[in-house]
């Protein structure tokens, strides 16, 4: 069996910083379509924390990517 590899929390913060970046959306803006607070995508910006399921998911349908796009 092939070993399972653990989520890379560097990647998935470039990942959605790259995602932002390419909206040309404000921070803000994404905030509000997502319901959380502009602080909270900073945190997932920065690799302080991990977007939940939830929010993954919110994420792939406002940027029109996978959820694993984002995890990768």
């Amino acid at each position: 069996m092939d070993e399972i590899k653990k989520l890379n929390k560097k990647r998935v913060a470039q990942n959605v910083g790259r995602l932002i970046a390419e909206s040309e959306m404000s921070n803000e803006q994404i905030a509000y379509m997502l319901n959380i607070t502009p602080r909270l995508l900073y945190y997932w910006q920065e690799g302080k924390r991990m977007p939940n399921t939830e929010n993954v998911y919110g994420l792939s349908q406002l940027f029109k990517v996978s959820m694993e796009s984002i995890l990768a």
